[in-house]
């Protein structure tokens, strides 16, 4: 089964199309930043043109035919994003691979989708993988490089195609060809294909690009990994619109490039926004621990006037403009200073935390979208928004939500289908053609929509109610010491939880209630066990009985996407965590 699709009336047939005609017009500006050696380097449209149609030769070279399948393995960087492009450019189909998933899984992905060649970061990335049907290997990185008849590095690979690169035709693309095969990262099983064609991706960046506006001088911040469809849409909505992307270093050096890079457009997982949040909490003691909440408190209010259109009381006024001066100015400046929006996806945000941002005039707003659905399907505006809510549909986007509360969706974005799963994607469609979220929302009076939980993952207990564990999880995380929980009670009298705790914060811990020994003696301490249990008490008292957390119990474990227990957005993988520790669950249901 292959859905088809009616896309609305769009400037471009394909991204390589829209690519190239942004490189024709803004062919001397930047198009790209990036760090090299330790220092920052600008490329304009011209030239990253000019290597993305050399690496396209290089790879009809290899006698590669249209929608022949290409992945590319690698962390978030420029070559990522270029060779994306350039294999479509030479009609071919991208097939993004975390680099920190098993080498089960990435053989498996290999296998599945038929790949013929790939792009890897390092040849350490393969170690392990079945390479299946992949007969040429293409590496970014050449210190570990030993180069074979199928092993090449990029640089060589680019420079065998350069000659050749005026002979490159797009014409041969159109809307209803497949640009990308995305395997969802799967926090339920076995991960599936899905097909996205140009006409679905150039819908969706055509919608968001109406109610998230470019400016010319955008700089997109680039550190969401591109595997995922979120990280993919900066790819997206850069070359659409022709504005600059510019690339993290990773992870751990977001906030340090932020300051030298100067992003004005920001998206992000809600999880860099909390410990951002909690960092900047942290850092107030004492008497500062005082001024913080009292800022915060005047911060919210001053938000609430505002967004509402309204002029705040003198003294809000007044008071917020001394914490401006005190807080918010200094939040600005560690971002960079010119930080027009803030977006957040991939999991819920805790509204206390967007009105925080918002206060210090970074205006954080949620929005919500599937790998089926190309990316986005809602996002709050920029003048329009209500905190909680996962924002209003993107145009040319049809809402409904079902009689059991699942959010349904017909909207030229959506897939065609999944790879060679077509029982599968028969399931994902009602008959007469709506798309099944598996997502359970709320829609009030104005059409914002409200995230409730995954409709797999809602908790029945034995007693019947239906509990969404996503927002309590949420909530329990929001404490800087708890890094990660995950909430079960399916079937069972009532809620349990495992907790894994930041390893920081606990050594902070440690240090100020001088509990000595290793991080796994100290986290079985009965001074951690009180303290976290301080929390579950505080979260309990707002809580109806049903939705209680009656016992927890702390893992020594830090819960990653390297290690499974989370997928690459930091989303639990709720099945794998029982599978792992389910003596450990069991047994908090036979506790005297």
């Amino acid at each position: 089964m292959v859905v088809k699709r009616e896309y609305p009336q769009l400037p471009f047939r394909s991204l390589p199309e829209a690519f190239l005609k942004r490189a024709r017009a803004k062919s001397e500006k930047t198009f790209e930043i990036f760090k090299h050696n330790g220092s920052w380097f600008k490329r304009t449209f011209k030239e990253s043109a000019h290597k993305v149609l050399s690496i396209s030769a290089a790879l009809l070279k290899l006698g590669l035919k249209k929608q022949d399948k290409v992945a590319i393995l690698s962390q978030t960087r420029s070559e990522w994003a270029l060779c994306d492009l350039a294999i479509q450019t030479a009609g071919c189909v991208t097939v993004p691979i975390y680099p920190n998933i098993s080498p089960e899984t990435i053989s498996f992905i290999l296998k599945d989708s038929e790949s013929k060649v790939i792009f890897v970061e390092r040849l350490k990335n393969l170690k392990g993988v079945e390479l299946g049907g992949v007969e040429h290997v293409i590496v970014f990185d050449h210190d570990d490089t030993e180069k074979t008849e199928s092993v090449i590095t990029l640089d060589e690979f680019e420079k065998s195609g350069e000659p050749f690169r005026h002979n490159i035709d797009i014409d041969i693309l159109g809307l209803d060809d497949v640009a990308t095969i995305v395997y969802t990262s799967g926090t339920t099983g076995v991960p599936k294909g899905v097909m996205l064609t140009y006409g679905n991706i150039l819908s969706m960046v055509h919608s968001v690009s109406q109610v998230i506006y470019p400016m010319e001088d955008d700089v997109i911040f680039a550190w969401l990994p591109f595997a995922h469809i979120f990280g993919r849409l900066i790819i997206f909505y850069s070359v659409f619109n022709g504005v600059q992307v510019a690339y993290a270093e990773g992870l751990t050096k977001i906030l340090e490039n932020i300051k030298d890079i100067k992003p004005t457009l920001f998206p992000s997982v809600p999880r860099i926004y909390e410990k951002a949040y909690e960092r900047i909490k942290s850092m107030a003691k004492g008497n500062k621990a005082k001024i913080f909440e009292l800022a915060e408190s005047i911060g919210e209010k001053y938000v609430e006037y505002t967004k509402n259109n309204e002029t705040p009381p003198p003294h809000i006024l007044m008071l917020y403009k001394l914490f401006d001066k005190l807080l918010f100015s200094k939040v600005r400046e560690a971002f960079g200073g010119r930080i027009r929006l803030c977006i957040s996806g991939g999991a819920s945000l805790d509204p206390k935390i967007a009105k925080f941002f918002t206060a210090c005039g970074i205006k954080l707003l949620e929005g919500y979208g599937l790998t089926e659905t190309a990316s986005v399907v809602s996002v709050n505006r920029e003048n329009k928004f209500k905190f909680g809510s996962i924002g209003l549909p993107i145009p040319f986007v049809e809402i409904k939500v079902a009689e059991d509360g699942e959010l349904l969706i017909k909207a030229p974005s959506v897939m065609v289908g999944y790879y060679k799963r077509d029982a599968e994607t028969k399931e994902v469609f009602t008959e007469d053609g709506w798309f099944k979220t598996g997502d359970i929302v709320e829609i009030d009076e104005e059409g914002f929509i409200f995230f409730k939980g995954r409709k797999k993952n809602i908790i029945v207990t034995s007693f019947g109610k239906n509990i969404a564990p996503e927002p309590l999880e949420a909530e329990l995380q929001s404490f800087p010491i708890i890094e990660s929980v995950a909430i079960f009670g399916d079937e069972k009298p009532f809620l349990v939880a495992l907790i894994s705790l930041n390893r920081e914060e606990v050594m902070k811990f440690a240090k100020e209630l001088n509990i000595q020994g290793s991080y796994e003696e100290i986290v079985r301490s009965e001074k951690i066990r009180n303290f976290v249990k301080e929390i579950i008490d505080r979260f309990n008292e707002k809580r109806p009985s049903f939705e209680k957390i009656y016992r927890f119990e702390i893992v020594p474990d830090s819960w990653t996407a390297e290690t499974g227990e989370l997928t690459p957005t930091l989303k639990v993988k709720k099945y794998l965590i029982y599978q792992k520790y389910k003596d450990l669950i069991e047994s908090m249901y036979h506790q005297d």
